[in-house]
């Protein structure tokens, strides 16, 4: 009775999540009905299990509860530039206060990491980073093709077209992938993500490095040596063999990360570039990372939780922070007073959801260890059993 109830815990569950591979352990280990607690006479303690599956209601079915969250997501990730393009053809003469190197190196992040989690078998977490690629790498087009007054470009062109043709690349490929086509050629292009994470990472800093501190950088020296060194610490990375499929996801994270910081710091530096930056841009990238953050969670992906959290609180309640703070640097105010007590409401309310999501989380981590455990348990008291009649069968064959 003890192992149909442990394999039950264990195999049994009674949704469906439509992953492949990276669910496989949340899948084998998923927590089904809770376990009954055994009373002093080894009776089970019905009123208990009833109390304990209210209890654990949520936590017994966060693998499809998260799986759907991750699915919901896709909306505030769909929507998440629509407002700041939007501002972009309404005003696009503030289009040179946005500051372009976050929001490339955010769509080379969603690019990387859409390779990532295809090849990991989260297709829809794939299918989001995409989203993510493409519509960063429109507002980068909004700004690169407005006409300054000297005719030139406010992105250099050698840049703007490299990071171009890695997006339409990278874009491809995965979706070629999913059609069952060119697998060689995608797994080569994983292995490359490590290289193009690297040599990006290193580009984006140098960029941030000088327009902070106003350096003069026309002929992309100092950007092109920091690129370079990104370039050939990548390829001997990969040379060296110490590159493993997630290294890509890892720079990918990294990439990610780094998105909100130039607009962060634009906030703090230059307070007259919240009249071009839409706050509509925090309410959705908070939410779509809230909503992939559980599922981060719950299956235990570090690289996901990571550049997920990183989202949620530096482009988001970081972010809440410096906008008000500009708001209030800036004559006239840009954002209302009510504006203002909504923005903090949000804020609050997220924080809330994380620590909610914490507790339940850990409360559905339990009930794996459990499951884990009766398993174990089970699995020993079959095998003794076994023994112990062997034992039993070779003695009787002695005394005949």
């Amino acid at each position: 009775a003890i192992w149909a109830q442990a394999k039950q815990l264990l195999v049994a569950t009674s949704f469906s999540t439509g992953l492949d591979v990276m669910d496989h352990r949340a899948k084998a280990d998923g927590p089904g009905m809770a376990p009954p607690t055994q009373t002093r006479n080894g009776s089970g303690a019905g009123s208990e299990q009833g109390t304990q599956g209210r209890r654990f209601s949520i936590a017994k079915h966060m693998d499809v509860i998260t799986d759907w969250a991750v699915a919901v997501s896709t909306i505030p990730f769909l929507l998440l530039q629509i407002p700041q393009i939007v501002t972009n053809f309404r005003t696009p003469e503030g289009l040179p206060e946005l500051a372009w190197a976050g929001t490339a190196s955010g769509g080379l992040g969603n690019l990387l990491l859409c390779s990532f989690f295809t090849d990991g078998g989260e297709r829809k977490q794939a299918l989001i980073q995409a989203i993510g690629a493409f519509t960063n790498m429109f507002v980068v087009c909004q700004i690169y093709l407005y006409p300054t007054d000297d005719h030139k470009h406010l992105i250099d062109p050698i840049p703007f077209f490299t990071i171009l043709v890695v997006m339409v690349v990278g874009l491809v490929l995965p979706a070629l992938r999913v059609c069952g086509l060119l697998q060689e050629s995608f797994g080569k292009w994983i292995t490359t993500t490590t290289v193009i994470g690297l040599s990006s990472l290193c580009f984006s800093l140098s960029n941030q490095a000088v327009d902070v501190l106003n350096l003069q950088d026309d002929t992309l020296l100092i950007r092109g040596i920091a690129t370079g060194i990104g370039l050939l610490l990548g390829i001997l990375w990969v040379a060296s063999g110490k590159s493993g499929p997630s290294t890509g996801g890892a720079l990918a994270t990294a990439l990610f990360m780094f998105m909100p910081v130039p607009q962060v710091v634009q906030n703090l530096v230059n307070p007259s570039a919240l009249n071009q930056f839409n706050p509509g841009f925090i309410y959705l990238n908070v939410l779509g990372n809230g909503l992939g953050m559980s599922r981060a969670m719950f299956t235990n992906n570090w690289v996901w939780l990571i550049g997920a959290v990183w989202g949620c609180y530096i482009g988001g309640v970081i972010m809440a922070f410096t906008v008000v703070l500009a708001n209030h640097r800036v004559t006239p105010a840009i954002l209302t007073k009510p504006s203002e007590i909504i923005l903090w409401i949000f804020v609050i309310i997220f924080v809330l959801y994380t620590l909610l999501l914490i507790k339940v989380n850990r409360d559905a981590q339990q009930l794996r260890r459990r499951a884990r455990d009766m398993l174990l348990a089970s699995s020993c008291s079959s095998h003794g059993s076994q023994v112990l009649e062997g034992d039993n069968h070779v003695s009787e064959v002695s005394v005949i």
